[in-house]
């Protein structure tokens, strides 16, 4: 397809996605709800090829770093584990059972999706492609440090606002995730642009911009 053929418009975070200040008790009550550590690496998505979950997993544990995960497939088992489709999902439900570190939350309410990335120590999304990457602009807009990979449509999502690593090297996605992890400056740095990132996207703008585009096309 020719590229002046081509119109990009780009979603965004819903606005229940924010930055949210919470008492001590209030962050102690939601760490036991879902038994969470006082600081840990957090991945919210799917369990796909694309999603790279298998060398997430290796890194953190490299990394010595506990890793939230949260996403409905996570915990199937009502699953055909002989599909080539769902082979990571049977390799990551295989390291999870052996890692204590490794928690698996499985689905969560949008409310409480809010308070993870808000208190998640850092946002890790190692993927090997993606269409666009929602969560990364969710946990900006949260003002969770994001690290992630330049891999499809990822760069033009996070911007300079993101820590970027190897998506297929577990050395650079763990040592990645131990800088931020490990480095209050860079984490404030990586909060701060996250959240000017995000503001660019809104769903007015998409809406805007689509309409834009139905117009063009019949003006032509």
């Amino acid at each position: 397809v020719k590229e002046e053929k081509i119109d990009v418009v780009y979603l965004a975070a819903g606005d229940k996605f924010k930055k949210k200040n919470f008492t001590k008790s209030q962050i102690d009550s939601f760490r036991k709800k879902y038994n969470l550590p006082e600081k840990f690496a957090l991945y919210v998505g799917d369990v796909t090829w694309n999603k790279n979950l298998s060398r997430l997993i290796e890194a953190c544990m490299k990394a010595n770093i506990p890793l939230v995960m949260t996403g409905s497939a996570l915990l199937n088992s009502d699953f055909d584990n002989s599909n080539p489709w769902n082979q990571d999902l049977v390799k990551v439900q295989e390291l999870s059972e052996r890692n204590k570190d490794i928690i698996r939350v499985g689905f969560v309410s949008d409310e409480d999706l809010v308070d993870l990335y808000n208190i998640a120590t850092v946002f890790v999304m190692p993927s090997l492609y993606e269409g666009f990457g929602l969560p990364i602009l969710e946990a900006m807009t949260c003002g969770c440090p994001v690290v992630t990979t330049k891999e499809g449509s990822i760069p033009e999502v996070a911007g300079d606002a993101a820590f970027y690593i190897d998506a297929y090297d577990v050395g650079s996605i763990s040592d990645g995730i131990k800088k931020v992890f490990s480095d209050s400056i860079l984490r404030k740095k990586l909060s701060e642009k996250g959240i000017e990132q995000a503001q660019k996207f809104s769903w007015k703008k998409t809406a805007r911009n689509t309409i834009d585009t139905y117009k063009y096309i019949l003006e032509r």
